[in-house]
């Protein structure tokens, strides 16, 4: 059983009974460019334990140095990012795991592989294919529309719906490609300024072909697969 935990933005805690991972942690401290619609209502004291941490993108409202950094030497975490953000990081070396897309690598129990996103903001940006206890997740990063997502196998996708990145007919598109077990959509309710109307991600998704079942998450909720 794994456990998917959502924090807002593209911020993600996923763990089994040995690895605990978090995706783009960052916090209410944390300073970002885009201004916040609501708080983030996790601190860092909260996580009693972390195996690894896995950076999307160097931008402000998917990295937070300080938080990573803290989070790493308080828990023994490994990093895992591009060497353009592994290089913000005054972190031992053997706290760090630098990939690139495409890349596969095993650390902690997860199997995890680097995958292609496109976002101009971002030197290297990325997205991750994770295996924990036998299950597929994918977190998309920031990312537009990729033809290659029908290369994507996944048991549950997480996908970015935002003005930077996909709108909802492409994350809709985005989701027919992979034909995952679940979707969950991301990036849109923390620092979007355009409203998204998620609810009508939810009602596509359902009155489509796909057996995929759309799952919309509050922040803080966690659901078990």
């Amino acid at each position: 059983m794994v456990d998917l935990q959502y924090f807002g933005h593209s911020f993600f805690k996923i763990a089994d009974g040995d690895s605990t991972i978090l995706v783009d942690p960052v916090f209410e401290s944390t300073k970002t460019e885009g201004k916040r619609k609501v708080k983030f209502k996790v601190k860092q004291s909260d996580f009693k334990k972390v195996s690894l941490i896995l950076i999307t993108n160097e931008t402000k409202e998917h990295f937070d140095p300080k938080a990573v950094e803290e989070l790493a030497l308080k828990h023994n975490a490994l990093v895992v990012a591009h060497e353009i953000a592994l290089q913000k990081l005054n972190l031992p070396r053997n706290l760090k795991s630098a990939i690139v897309s495409n890349a596969d690598i095993s650390l902690r129990g997860v199997k995890i592989k680097a995958k292609t996103a496109h976002y101009p903001k971002s030197f290297y940006p990325l997205g991750y294919l994770l295996e924990v206890s036998g299950k597929k997740i994918y977190h998309a990063g920031v990312t537009s529309l990729l033809d290659d997502f029908n290369q994507v196998k996944t048991d549950v996708a997480l996908l970015p719906i935002s003005s930077r990145s996909m709108d909802v007919v492409d994350a809709v598109r985005a989701t027919k490609l992979m034909k995952p077990g679940m979707v969950v959509p991301m990036q849109y309710d923390v620092f979007e300024e355009k409203k998204i109307d998620i609810p009508d991600f939810k009602r596509r998704i359902e009155k489509s072909v796909l057996k995929t079942k759309p799952v919309l998450m509050n922040m803080g909720e966690t659901i078990k697969f």
